[in-house]
């Protein structure tokens, strides 16, 4: 499976960007529309690493606890034929991670054969191994064509590296 980690503000929005969903800054249709190329020319699944993540729901039946926001997402997503697969998680059994360890998480847990992170801040993702898979936008332009070349080369081209999941797998005790 191929996944990319999708932070939305900065990625999808950006300092012009004039679309809103209540009080937020919304997505943008021509980020959108380059998020949706991604996907379709590389057959990658979506997950969320945004805080948008908070209140989005995977499970059809839990739908309705969404709020605004993560219905917004959806409806945006759905009129470009994407669908969120899923989120990542900022804990688990009693451990907080950071945006960083919540990939390596994810990865770990599922079967991820390639990834990319779109992102526009850098977070803790070289301490983790992931800097050679992030794409990082800028919040004055946003996911450009550019970035989205580069996050379809990536995606394309190069496996994960075992080695760095092994590591995080023995720091985290995880086997």
């Amino acid at each position: 499976m191929k996944i990319i980690f999708l932070d939305i503000d900065g990625v999808l929005n950006c300092k012009t960007s004039r679309s809103r969903c209540g009080g937020y800054v919304g997505i943008d249709d021509d980020k959108l529309s380059l998020l949706a190329e991604i996907v379709r020319e590389t057959g990658a699944e979506i997950a969320l690493v945004s805080t948008w993540k908070n209140n989005w729901q995977k499970s059809e039946k839990d739908k309705f606890r969404q709020d605004s926001l993560a219905n917004y997402l959806d409806e945006k997503f759905k009129r470009y034929n994407l669908k969120v697969y899923d989120k990542t998680s900022d804990s688990r059994d009693g451990l907080y991670f950071s945006r960083g360890e919540s990939i390596l998480d994810f990865i770990y847990r599922n079967n991820v054969e390639n990834y990319v992170v779109l992102d526009d801040v850098q977070f803790d993702y070289d301490g983790c191994g992931l800097t050679d898979n992030l794409v990082k936008t800028d919040i004055k332009s946003g996911l450009t064509p550019i970035n989205s070349a580069r996050a379809k080369e990536i995606l394309n081209g190069r496996e994960r590296q075992p080695e760095r999941l092994w590591l995080y797998n023995k720091n985290m005790h995880i086997y």
